[in-house]
């Protein structure tokens, strides 16, 4: 357990790190996702307070 832990580490404060880009890829990912669905939504917002 502690020769895991210790080769975390050791990724994690290495240059390349590939947990840093697995990481750096969810946070694109999910960044991708909530703009492209937040688009939508504040047309929607728009069309709806434009009846009012």
């Amino acid at each position: 357990m502690t020769n895991k832990f210790e080769a975390f580490i050791e990724d994690v404060n290495s240059e390349d790190s590939r947990t840093l880009q697995i990481i750096e890829k969810v946070t694109d990912t999910m960044f991708l996702l909530v703009k492209w669905a937040g688009i939508p939504f504040v047309l929607y917002l728009f069309f709806v307070i434009s009846r009012w």
